[in-house]
């Protein structure tokens, strides 16, 4: 069933169950897993720049492609680019504080490392876990777990959005941004967590060194 409320479109079932498991599993076995600079997102996120899966990379295309469509047909867009979109990981006592994912709330005219992103979107994986619903604070709306569920909104300010706590079981997701914008960004992406990956190497390599020659 789709639905739309709040200028936000629900669709039940947009993948199937098993796609769900699959998408799931490659975030278990993948060694492409994101490295943050800070403890939130490390260790939690695969991003899906390059897969080497080429079932998982069909399936997420796939998924990339129905989005963008589902996208301009309840929005009116004319065209819409897929972003970016990863697989995340939220163990218990994870959340997401209300937010926009292109602008700060709190500081509007400060610089936003993804103000291009015009629309979001978030697929449930699974729903065996308790807490992590998606919620929307200033538009009294929340959804809970439900796997292959589909939720898009516009990123900015009207759709202010986060994660309440995780409080047992695991919650994984998957997230989608568009935006109107051409621009190719990844290569700074990659070459960001590429950088922080070599410090960590460059770092351990040196405290083993320390130890051995004391």
């Amino acid at each position: 069933m789709d639905s739309s409320s709040n200028n936000i479109v629900e669709i039940d079932n947009f993948i199937t169950h098993e796609e769900c498991e699959l998408l799931i599993n490659y975030f278990k076995r993948s060694p492409r897993r994101f490295v943050a600079e800070d403890d939130f997102w490390d260790n939690r996120v695969v991003p899906c720049r390059r897969l080497w899966d080429k079932e998982i990379r069909r399936l997420v295309e796939s998924i990339q492609y129905r989005v963008a469509g589902k996208i301009c047909g309840y929005y009116n867009e004319d065209y819409i680019y897929p972003n970016f979109s990863n697989i995340v990981y939220w163990g218990p006592d994870k959340e997401l504080k209300p937010h926009c994912d292109n602008m700060h709330i709190y500081h509007p005219h400060r610089e936003h490392n993804t103000a291009y992103r015009d629309y979001s979107a978030v697929l449930c994986l699974n729903e065996d876990y308790v807490g992590g619903h998606t919620i929307f604070p200033e538009l009294d709306t929340e959804y809970a777990g439900k796997t292959g569920r589909l939720i898009i909104f516009p990123s900015g300010r009207s759709h202010l959005h986060g994660v309440t706590e995780v409080t047992s079981g695991k919650r994984y997701t998957f997230a989608l941004w568009y935006t109107k914008q051409r621009e190719k960004l990844f290569y700074i992406n990659n070459v960001k967590s590429l950088s922080i990956w070599a410090v960590r190497v460059i770092t351990s390599i040196l405290n083993v060194t320390k130890r051995l020659f004391k």
